[in-house]
Protein backbone atom coordinates (compact mmCIF):
# COMPACT_ATOMS: atom_id res chain seq x y z
CA UNK A 1 0.00 0.00 0.00
CA UNK A 2 1.34 3.43 -0.90
CA UNK A 3 2.02 5.98 1.77
CA UNK A 4 -0.89 8.17 0.67
CA UNK A 5 -3.55 5.45 0.88
CA UNK A 6 -5.64 6.58 3.81
CA UNK A 7 -8.76 5.30 5.50
CA UNK A 8 -11.02 7.56 3.41
CA UNK A 9 -9.75 6.13 0.13
CA UNK A 10 -10.21 2.61 1.45
CA UNK A 11 -13.81 3.43 2.35
CA UNK A 12 -14.35 4.75 -1.19
CA UNK A 13 -12.87 1.59 -2.68
CA UNK A 14 -14.98 -0.73 -0.52
CA UNK A 15 -18.18 1.20 -1.27
CA UNK A 16 -17.65 0.96 -5.03
CA UNK A 17 -16.64 -2.71 -4.76
CA UNK A 18 -19.81 -3.55 -2.81
CA UNK A 19 -22.18 -1.49 -4.92
CA UNK A 20 -20.44 -2.11 -8.29
CA UNK A 21 -21.97 1.19 -9.35
CA UNK A 22 -20.37 4.62 -8.94
CA UNK A 23 -23.66 6.44 -8.62
CA UNK A 24 -24.98 4.21 -5.81
CA UNK A 25 -21.59 4.21 -4.07
CA UNK A 26 -21.43 8.02 -4.26
CA UNK A 27 -24.91 8.33 -2.76
CA UNK A 28 -23.90 5.97 0.03
CA UNK A 29 -20.83 8.08 0.74
CA UNK A 30 -22.75 11.38 0.46
CA UNK A 31 -20.56 12.70 -2.34
CA UNK A 32 -21.09 13.08 -6.09
CA UNK A 33 -20.01 10.43 -8.61
CA UNK A 34 -17.29 12.36 -10.53
CA UNK A 35 -15.08 13.07 -7.49
CA UNK A 36 -15.52 9.46 -6.36
CA UNK A 37 -14.43 8.19 -9.74
CA UNK A 38 -11.42 10.50 -9.64
CA UNK A 39 -10.39 9.28 -6.18
CA UNK A 40 -10.55 5.66 -7.34
CA UNK A 41 -8.37 6.52 -10.36
CA UNK A 42 -5.85 8.14 -8.05
CA UNK A 43 -5.85 5.06 -5.81
CA UNK A 44 -5.24 2.78 -8.77
CA UNK A 45 -2.42 4.99 -10.03
CA UNK A 46 -0.77 5.03 -6.65
CA UNK A 47 -1.06 1.29 -6.17
CA UNK A 48 -0.01 0.56 -9.74
CA UNK A 49 -2.89 -1.88 -10.29
CA UNK A 50 -6.36 -1.70 -11.80
CA UNK A 51 -9.04 -2.32 -9.19
CA UNK A 52 -12.07 -2.21 -11.47
CA UNK A 53 -13.01 -3.06 -15.04
CA UNK A 54 -15.30 -0.31 -16.30
CA UNK A 55 -17.58 -0.33 -19.32
CA UNK A 56 -20.52 1.87 -20.22
CA UNK A 57 -22.82 -0.78 -18.76
CA UNK A 58 -21.04 -2.33 -15.81
CA UNK A 59 -18.36 -2.06 -13.15
CA UNK A 60 -16.56 -5.21 -12.00
CA UNK A 61 -13.67 -5.99 -9.71
CA UNK A 62 -10.41 -7.16 -11.26
CA UNK A 63 -8.65 -10.16 -9.66
CA UNK A 64 -6.33 -7.69 -7.91
CA UNK A 65 -9.33 -5.70 -6.73
CA UNK A 66 -10.96 -8.84 -5.31
CA UNK A 67 -7.83 -9.67 -3.33
CA UNK A 68 -7.33 -6.14 -2.05
CA UNK A 69 -10.99 -5.87 -1.08
CA UNK A 70 -10.43 -8.55 1.59
CA UNK A 71 -7.52 -6.59 3.05
CA UNK A 72 -9.32 -3.25 2.83
CA UNK A 73 -12.29 -4.61 4.77
CA UNK A 74 -9.94 -6.00 7.44
CA UNK A 75 -8.25 -2.60 7.79
CA UNK A 76 -11.58 -0.79 8.09
CA UNK A 77 -12.84 -3.26 10.70
CA UNK A 78 -9.66 -2.69 12.69
CA UNK A 79 -10.10 1.08 12.40
CA UNK A 80 -13.70 0.79 13.58
CA UNK A 81 -12.56 -1.21 16.61
CA UNK A 82 -9.86 1.37 17.29
CA UNK A 83 -12.36 4.24 17.19
CA UNK A 84 -14.73 2.40 19.54
CA UNK A 85 -11.89 1.69 21.96
CA UNK A 86 -10.72 5.30 21.80
CA UNK A 87 -14.22 6.52 22.59
CA UNK A 88 -14.43 4.15 25.55
CA UNK A 89 -11.09 5.34 26.88
CA UNK A 90 -12.07 8.98 26.45
CA UNK A 91 -15.36 8.48 28.30
CA UNK A 92 -13.94 6.35 31.10
CA UNK A 93 -13.10 8.13 34.34
CA UNK A 94 -9.39 8.67 34.84
CA UNK A 95 -7.76 6.55 37.52
CA UNK A 96 -6.71 8.58 40.55
CA UNK A 97 -3.66 7.35 42.44
CA UNK A 98 -3.83 7.64 46.21
CA UNK A 99 -0.74 7.02 48.31
CA UNK A 100 -0.61 5.61 51.81
CA UNK A 101 2.39 5.31 54.09
CA UNK A 102 3.46 2.45 56.34
CA UNK A 103 1.04 2.18 59.25
CA UNK A 104 -1.92 3.73 57.46
CA UNK A 105 -2.86 0.65 55.42
CA UNK A 106 -6.09 -0.12 57.22
CA UNK A 107 -7.21 3.50 57.24
CA UNK A 108 -6.63 3.89 53.50
CA UNK A 109 -8.41 0.64 52.63
CA UNK A 110 -11.44 1.62 54.72
CA UNK A 111 -11.43 5.05 53.06
CA UNK A 112 -11.31 3.59 49.55
CA UNK A 113 -14.18 1.20 50.27
CA UNK A 114 -16.30 4.04 51.65
CA UNK A 115 -15.38 6.33 48.75
CA UNK A 116 -16.30 3.71 46.15
CA UNK A 117 -19.62 3.12 47.89
CA UNK A 118 -20.42 6.84 47.54
CA UNK A 119 -18.84 7.22 44.08
CA UNK A 120 -19.24 3.86 42.30
CA UNK A 121 -18.00 5.26 38.99
CA UNK A 122 -14.69 6.49 40.39
CA UNK A 123 -11.47 4.61 39.64
CA UNK A 124 -8.98 4.66 42.52
CA UNK A 125 -5.52 3.11 42.37
CA UNK A 126 -3.86 2.74 45.80
CA UNK A 127 -0.08 2.78 46.09
CA UNK A 128 1.87 2.01 49.26
CA UNK A 129 4.87 4.36 49.52
CA UNK A 130 6.96 6.20 52.06
CA UNK A 131 5.62 9.55 53.22
CA UNK A 132 8.53 11.29 51.46
CA UNK A 133 7.66 9.66 48.13
CA UNK A 134 3.97 10.45 48.57
CA UNK A 135 4.77 14.12 49.15
CA UNK A 136 6.97 14.13 46.06
CA UNK A 137 4.12 12.56 44.08
CA UNK A 138 1.64 15.13 45.32
CA UNK A 139 3.90 18.01 44.35
CA UNK A 140 4.46 16.51 40.89
CA UNK A 141 0.77 15.73 40.34
CA UNK A 142 1.32 11.95 40.10
CA UNK A 143 -0.70 11.34 43.27
CA UNK A 144 -4.08 12.92 43.98
CA UNK A 145 -4.39 12.34 47.72
CA UNK A 146 -2.12 10.74 50.30
CA UNK A 147 -2.10 9.61 53.89
CA UNK A 148 1.28 10.58 55.32
CA UNK A 149 2.98 10.91 58.67
CA UNK A 150 3.16 14.45 59.96
CA UNK A 151 4.44 17.02 60.06
CA UNK A 152 4.13 18.15 56.44
CA UNK A 153 6.56 20.81 55.29
CA UNK A 154 6.29 23.05 52.24
CA UNK A 155 2.70 24.24 52.76
CA UNK A 156 2.97 26.20 49.54
CA UNK A 157 3.08 22.96 47.56
CA UNK A 158 1.13 20.47 49.69
CA UNK A 159 -1.99 21.12 51.75
CA UNK A 160 -2.92 18.79 54.60
CA UNK A 161 -5.14 18.37 57.63
CA UNK A 162 -4.78 16.06 60.66
CA UNK A 163 -6.41 12.69 60.11
CA UNK A 164 -5.78 10.45 63.11
CA UNK A 165 -3.46 9.92 66.07
CA UNK A 166 -3.12 6.16 66.20
CA UNK A 167 -1.37 4.56 69.21
CA UNK A 168 1.51 2.14 68.58
CA UNK A 169 0.24 -0.23 71.24
CA UNK A 170 1.08 -3.74 69.99
CA UNK A 171 4.04 -5.84 68.95
CA UNK A 172 4.18 -8.89 66.73
CA UNK A 173 6.41 -11.81 67.76
CA UNK A 174 6.92 -15.31 66.36
CA UNK A 175 4.43 -17.78 67.91
CA UNK A 176 7.24 -19.76 69.60
CA UNK A 177 8.94 -16.67 71.07
CA UNK A 178 9.04 -16.40 74.87
CA UNK A 179 7.04 -13.16 74.73
CA UNK A 180 4.20 -14.90 72.88
CA UNK A 181 3.21 -16.49 76.19
CA UNK A 182 2.42 -13.07 77.67
CA UNK A 183 -0.73 -11.04 77.23
CA UNK A 184 1.16 -7.77 77.64
CA UNK A 185 4.73 -7.01 76.57
CA UNK A 186 6.50 -4.32 78.58
CA UNK A 187 8.94 -2.05 76.75
CA UNK A 188 11.72 -3.30 79.03
CA UNK A 189 11.11 -6.84 77.76
CA UNK A 190 12.61 -5.81 74.44
CA UNK A 191 16.08 -5.43 75.96
CA UNK A 192 18.55 -7.57 74.01
CA UNK A 193 15.87 -8.77 71.56
CA UNK A 194 16.09 -8.40 67.80
CA UNK A 195 13.63 -5.60 67.06
CA UNK A 196 12.65 -4.30 63.65
CA UNK A 197 13.05 -0.59 62.99
CA UNK A 198 12.43 1.28 59.77
CA UNK A 199 15.42 2.69 57.92
CA UNK A 200 15.96 6.27 59.04
CA UNK A 201 16.29 7.46 55.43
CA UNK A 202 12.78 6.16 54.70
CA UNK A 203 11.00 7.44 57.83
CA UNK A 204 13.27 9.56 60.05
CA UNK A 205 10.55 10.56 62.53
CA UNK A 206 9.30 7.01 63.12
CA UNK A 207 12.87 5.68 63.38
CA UNK A 208 13.93 8.26 65.98
CA UNK A 209 10.75 7.92 68.03
CA UNK A 210 11.10 4.13 68.29
CA UNK A 211 14.73 4.38 69.41
CA UNK A 212 13.83 7.08 71.93
CA UNK A 213 10.92 5.00 73.29
CA UNK A 214 13.18 2.04 74.01
CA UNK A 215 15.93 4.21 75.49
CA UNK A 216 13.43 5.81 77.88
CA UNK A 217 12.36 2.34 79.02
CA UNK A 218 15.99 1.31 79.56
CA UNK A 219 15.83 -1.27 76.77
CA UNK A 220 18.66 -1.76 74.33
CA UNK A 221 17.35 -4.00 71.54
CA UNK A 222 19.42 -5.41 68.70
CA UNK A 223 18.08 -3.21 65.94
CA UNK A 224 17.18 -4.89 62.64
CA UNK A 225 16.59 -2.22 60.02
CA UNK A 226 14.20 -2.62 57.11
CA UNK A 227 12.62 -0.47 54.42
CA UNK A 228 9.34 1.36 55.04
CA UNK A 229 7.29 -1.49 53.63
CA UNK A 230 3.64 -2.25 54.29
CA UNK A 231 2.47 -4.15 57.34
CA UNK A 232 2.16 -7.50 55.60
CA UNK A 233 5.88 -7.45 54.80
CA UNK A 234 6.70 -6.55 58.40
CA UNK A 235 4.60 -9.48 59.58
CA UNK A 236 6.42 -11.71 57.11
CA UNK A 237 9.74 -10.67 58.69
CA UNK A 238 8.36 -11.45 62.13
CA UNK A 239 7.08 -14.85 61.01
CA UNK A 240 10.55 -15.68 59.66
CA UNK A 241 12.07 -14.88 63.05
CA UNK A 242 13.94 -11.82 61.78
CA UNK A 243 12.79 -9.63 64.64
CA UNK A 244 9.93 -8.23 66.71
CA UNK A 245 7.66 -5.83 64.86
CA UNK A 246 5.82 -2.70 65.98
CA UNK A 247 2.10 -2.41 65.27
CA UNK A 248 -0.28 0.46 65.76
CA UNK A 249 -3.89 -0.31 66.59
CA UNK A 250 -4.89 -0.23 62.90
CA UNK A 251 -2.17 -2.71 61.98
CA UNK A 252 -2.87 -5.00 64.93
CA UNK A 253 -6.23 -5.89 63.41
CA UNK A 254 -4.49 -7.29 60.36
CA UNK A 255 -1.87 -9.07 62.41
CA UNK A 256 -4.45 -10.98 64.41
CA UNK A 257 -5.76 -12.62 61.24
CA UNK A 258 -2.45 -14.44 60.75
CA UNK A 259 -1.50 -17.70 62.42
CA UNK A 260 2.26 -17.38 61.88
CA UNK A 261 2.68 -14.41 64.25
CA UNK A 262 1.46 -13.58 67.74
CA UNK A 263 0.12 -10.08 68.36
CA UNK A 264 0.51 -8.84 71.92
CA UNK A 265 -0.33 -5.56 73.64
CA UNK A 266 2.58 -3.19 74.33
CA UNK A 267 2.96 -1.11 77.46
CA UNK A 268 3.45 1.70 78.18
CA UNK A 269 1.63 3.37 75.31
CA UNK A 270 3.87 6.31 74.49
CA UNK A 271 4.29 6.04 70.70
CA UNK A 272 1.75 7.42 68.26
CA UNK A 273 1.49 7.52 64.48
CA UNK A 274 0.35 11.03 63.61
CA UNK A 275 -1.33 10.71 60.22
CA UNK A 276 -2.43 13.54 57.96
CA UNK A 277 -4.39 13.48 54.74
CA UNK A 278 -2.65 15.56 52.10
CA UNK A 279 -3.26 16.85 48.58
CA UNK A 280 -1.58 19.21 46.14
CA UNK A 281 -2.07 22.88 46.89
CA UNK A 282 -4.35 24.39 44.28
CA UNK A 283 -6.15 21.13 43.49
CA UNK A 284 -9.80 22.21 43.58
CA UNK A 285 -11.30 19.14 41.91
CA UNK A 286 -14.52 17.76 43.34
CA UNK A 287 -13.05 14.25 43.42
CA UNK A 288 -10.11 15.27 45.60
CA UNK A 289 -12.36 17.17 48.00
CA UNK A 290 -14.73 14.20 48.19
CA UNK A 291 -11.91 11.74 48.91
CA UNK A 292 -10.50 13.92 51.67
CA UNK A 293 -13.97 14.28 53.19
CA UNK A 294 -14.51 10.52 53.12
CA UNK A 295 -11.09 9.90 54.71
CA UNK A 296 -11.87 12.30 57.57
CA UNK A 297 -15.33 10.81 58.10
CA UNK A 298 -14.12 7.21 57.90
CA UNK A 299 -10.97 7.18 60.00
CA UNK A 300 -10.50 10.70 61.33
CA UNK A 301 -10.04 11.07 65.05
Amino acid sequence: MGRGVGVRRLRYFVAVAEELHFGRAAARLHISAPPLSQRIRELEDELGVALFERTSRRVALTPAGERLLVEARAVLRAMDRFEVAAAEVASAPAARTVGYCHGSEDGMMRTIRAFRAEHPGAVVRPDGLTSLLILDGLRAGRIAVGIVRGPVAEPGHVASVPLARVPVDHVAVPPDHRLAAREVVEAGDLDGEPVLVVERADAPTAHDEIESYCATAGARPRWITHGAVQVERVLDLVALGTGIGWLNSWQATRGRSRTDVAVRRLRPVALYDEFRVAWRTGDTSDETAAFVAVALATCGA
